[in-house]
């Protein structure tokens, strides 16, 4: 068996290269392995957990077949170094490294709920302001990385974790950073020594599909590419094989993203310049591109801002909570009304409403009481001044004439609530009891128009 010194850590290499699955209950460090989550290209994710305390935790074990490299057996250590040399709440957080028995190399990471983003893509077209939040979070930690000189060089939908909590909203965290690289002078190109191109041909820059160096530029076009098919449902590239795809980044332009889904032209310009084959006309960082992203998803009306419902915009931000307005009765209990300012115009028409109101029962007293008390006949009303005449009711027939009808007082008619003219004022029946002292004269209501007179 040959040994192969890596760091402080020795990778023997098996003698069949065949690795064999950890079986539930194995015990790796502290945890104890629950079942295989999945498999990449340089080895397989187990999901553990702790006897004791019971967390749960994620263990990426190295190929036994790639132990024999030690260029791979270092890019697999500088994964584990690179993602703890950021430490950025969007990137996957590792925090234990080790060997197992038989050589094989692994890390320990935080355990996760959730799915890749290749996932949530497949499932149809995603909800567009959920897409523009959890990208915003992609470009916040690819800055982070950048200013730490690290570039991922593999950005794809299958490493970008949709991680959904039993509590709070999803969140991105990017993974696999197995073939990040260091930017440095001596660290810039994209091929192995054994001449083997670094990355996903789909999501691949022009410069990495020629091998050229590479920057952090590199990874603005792969972000692009997956924005680009976020937002209109489909690769900007789909060659039939790698070579077609890969000729495709270096030779020819993008579909314009308009032709293919409802983009506002501000998105229109941004996916075209991160695709560029040129990265000088790229953005020309993550945080530029988040900050771009961020206002032409707005303008593109993919994510608009929540408009309060109250015309009072004073009113409304003082009962509004993060964009939206809650609170109706907060909001009124500030108001003017309900601090007992009423505005003056209120209290007029209040004053004459009363006022109204108080001399229409004095008049109905007046009236009840002219009956008795019969003060001298006012003028009639001046001629000049037109009056509406209505027409005198129909006077029913008088009742058959009874003993005891004649010791009864008469009812008073109900009140006409319109002026009658003099000449149209009717008269009581001839045979008719009055309550006026002076039989057969009208009172003054009546000759004003305002009641009809008993006519029984």
């Amino acid at each position: 068996m040959t040994e192969t010194k890596v760091g402080n850590f020795s990778a023997p290499a098996t003698a069949s290269g065949v690795d064999q699955p950890l079986q539930p209950g194995t015990k790796i460090g502290e945890y104890q392995i629950e079942r295989e989550l999945g498999r990449g290209g340089m080895g397989a994710v187990y999901a553990a957990r702790h006897p004791i305390i019971g967390k749960r935790v994620a263990i990426k074990v190295l190929d036994a077949s790639f132990s024999r490299d030690g260029g791979l057996v270092q890019r697999f250590l500088d994964e584990a170094r690179a993602v703890n040399k950021i430490g950025h709440p969007n990137i996957i957080d590792v925090f234990s490294f080790g060997q197992l028995p038989d050589g094989r190399h692994y890390f320990v990471m935080e355990f996760l709920e959730g799915e890749t983003m290749a996932a949530w893509l497949a499932r149809g077209r995603p909800d567009t302001a959920e897409a523009r939040r959890l990208l915003l979070q992609v470009c916040e930690a690819l800055e982070a990385a950048h200013r730490e000189g690290i570039i991922h060089r593999d950005l794809k939908p299958e490493n970008l974790w949709i991680a959904r909590p039993k509590h709070g909203e999803a969140f991105i965290k990017v993974l696999d950073f197995g073939i990040a690289k260091l930017i440095a002078p001596e660290a810039v190109t994209n091929v192995t020594k054994t001449g083997t191109i670094m990355g996903t041909p789909q999501y691949m820059s022009p410069e990495q599909c020629t091998g050229r160096g590479v920057d952090h530029r590199a990874d603005i076009y792969s972000l692009g590419v997956i924005i680009f098919q976020i937002f209109c449902g489909r690769l900007p590239f789909e060659g039939e094989s790698v070579a077609e795809i890969m000729s495709d980044h270096l030779t020819k332009a993008p579909p314009r993203p308009g032709e293919l889904a409802a983009v506002s032209p501000a998105m229109e310009v941004l996916l075209l310049s991160c695709l560029d084959k040129n990265p000088t006309n790229r953005p020309s960082s993550a945080a530029e591109l988040g900050l771009r992203l961020k206002d032409a998803a707005m303008v593109g009306g993919a994510v608009t801002a929540i408009q309060s419902p109250f015309r009072r915009t004073d009113e409304a931000s003082a009962a509004t909570k993060k964009g939206f307005a809650t609170g109706l009765p907060t909001l009124l209990a500030g108001s003017e009304e309900a601090k007992g300012n009423v505005p003056k115009g209120h209290t007029r028409l209040v004053l004459i409403s009363a006022t109204v109101v108080i001399a229409a029962f004095g008049l109905w007293l007046a009236l009840r009481g002219g009956k008795a008390h019969i003060s001298a006949p006012l003028p009639a009303p001046p001629q000049s001044t037109p009056t509406p005449v209505v027409a005198p009711p129909t006077i029913p027939e008088p009742l058959p004439a009874k003993s005891e009808a004649s010791d009864r007082e008469p009812a008073l008619a109900p009140v006409v609530p319109h002026a009658v003219h003099p000449s149209a004022r009717p008269h009581p029946a001839a045979n008719s009891d009055s309550l006026t002292p002076n039989k057969g004269k009208p009172s003054r209501a009546a000759r004003q128009g305002l009641i009809q007179e008993n006519p029984f």
